[in-house]
């Protein structure tokens, strides 16, 4: 069977990818790194994606690790490969709607999954009546970011109407999300099929509201309860994607969604848990091409 990793060039894989690729090799006959950037894609007499002289389609699987900025190219190479026999582990719209958050949200919503407050606009005056009716702090998202990155928790109102003008300045879109009282922390599960194959606690820094661990926060390991393991299982179908992590966050009156990661690191967690996170992705992969 042949396997193939889509992502970043090498010089720019993150550990994760690594860490994945690794135990690839160890389960699959054939591995390869396909960087985003080298697949060539064709159209004329019939649509064509190759990778030096390997047409994609030869591959058994491919598993992705697009990240937002390289949603661009990887959306089109999944729209190619939707029309093909190869397996991975969602479609091309997922791309798109995982790497914005507004429709992210959307799309959780519609399943029933309970997600904060949250809106988009693309006018600074409605966006700061909006802002006039919300409760402090209020969280400003930049659409695309990502890694905690882009996350402004606003504690005045002057200053979230001062970012809302920074931002559209530079044509950035913004969410802008109720605040769920929460102790610094939020979960992140990560899911493999129809099963959460291990989760745990982001602990902010003290002083700090964000619980990312590469912006300083710390992982701890967490065993899920049922309800919320499938409120996280849910997330991803709605998302349509069979690997991907889903971060929550508990207030006192219920669990809720805030993202949905289709490219998620494996460090923190695995170093949390103890858990070999990328060969339990990698052994649910082999048994799907087994079926």
């Amino acid at each position: 069977m042949k396997f193939a990793l889509l992502g970043p060039s090498p010089q720019f894989a993150a550990h994760s990818t690594k860490r994945l690729l690794d135990e690839a090799r160890k389960q699959f006959k054939h591995v390869e790194h396909v960087p985003l950037t080298d697949v060539v894609l064709e159209v004329g007499k019939k649509p064509r994606a190759l990778y030096g002289k390997n047409a994609l389609e030869s591959y058994d699987y491919i598993l992705p690790r697009i990240d937002s900025k390289r949603a661009e190219i990887g959306y089109p190479i999944m729209r190619y490969l939707d029309e093909t026999d190869v397996m991975k582990p969602y479609p091309a719209s997922t791309v798109l709607v995982a790497h914005n958050k507004f429709l992210t949200l959307m799309e959780l919503t519609k399943k029933g999954i309970p997600v904060p407050e949250t809106w988009i606009t693309g006018s600074k005056e409605t966006a700061n009546r909006i802002i006039d009716k919300q409760k402090l702090p209020i969280i400003m998202k930049l659409l695309s970011g990502f890694g905690g990155e882009g996350v402004l928790i606003m504690e005045s109102k002057d200053a979230a109407k001062a970012a809302i003008h920074t931002l559209k300045t530079l044509r950035q879109e913004v969410l802008i999300e109720e605040y769920v009282p929460n102790p610094g922390e939020d979960i992140r599960a990560i899911i493999a099929g129809d099963e959460v194959i291990a989760s745990f606690k982001r602990i902010a820094a003290s002083g700090s509201k964000k619980a990312n661990i590469h912006l300083g926060g710390k992982g701890a390991d967490f065993k899920m309860p049922s309800e919320m393991k499938e409120i996280a299982i849910q997330s991803a179908k709605a998302i349509k994607s069979r690997i991907c992590a889903i971060d929550l966050v508990e207030s006192k009156d219920a669990t809720y969604v805030i993202e949905a990661n289709i490219n998620p690191g494996l460090r923190g967690i695995e170093n949390a848990t103890d858990i070999n996170v990328a060969k339990r992705i990698i052994d649910y992969i082999h048994n799907e091409l087994k079926r």
